[in-house]
């Protein structure tokens, strides 16, 4: 594909997103997303020739930003074995920003409707566990804490957690000390 249709195909799926933050998730229609990203049904066929498809585009994008978010805590932070998982934990629990908390909502809740469609979370999440375990964390502390991490995102996610900032913060101080903890346990 040419540099406008990789243009084309991002203005389609930032058309997607806007449709899903704005109206909810069931209301992802292809005659929805075409009016928003100001294509024709044919054009938005042309780079997803289906629902899927473009839930995948969608997913695929959410992916990407949170390796791109990942890596940028891990340049941040100093050389060490809770590094990745420091990293993970940062990236993942930073933004408390209305509209991604909506993007990741509707794909999750699109995966329940095609669990075919979170293959790819569940290969990132064993990336994620290698990454974080290669350089000497063992396997079950990093574990507890990417879940730890993962379960007050999702319940933010959903807009259901109990915890007021103090207590979130404390939560992530506590998952941070438990990553560098090891250290002091062998």
């Amino acid at each position: 594909m040419g540099r406008h249709s990789d243009n084309a195909r991002e203005r389609i799926i930032d058309a997607a997103e806007q449709v899903v933050i704005e109206r909810g998730a069931r209301h992802l229609t292809f005659d929805a997303v075409a009016l928003k990203a100001v294509v024709s049904r044919g054009g938005l066929l042309y780079h997803f020739p289906d629902k899927e498809a473009l839930l995948k585009g969608m997913l695929d994008r959410l992916l990407e930003r949170a390796k791109e978010s990942r890596a940028k805590k891990r340049a941040e932070l100093a050389e060490g074995t809770e590094r990745e998982i420091v990293a993970h934990v940062l990236s993942s629990l930073e933004k408390d920003d209305k509209a991604e908390r909506a993007r990741a909502a509707a794909l999750l809740a699109s995966g329940a409707h095609d669990p075919g469609l979170l293959a790819p979370i569940k290969k990132e999440y064993r990336t994620l566990m290698d990454d974080v375990t290669g350089n000497g964390l063992r396997f079950e502390r990093a574990a507890v804490i990417a879940l730890a991490t993962d379960g007050l995102r999702l319940l933010e996610l959903l807009s259901v957690s109990p915890f007021n900032k103090k207590e979130r913060s404390s939560i992530v101080e506590e998952m941070i000390s438990l990553a560098k903890e090891h250290k002091r346990a062998k």
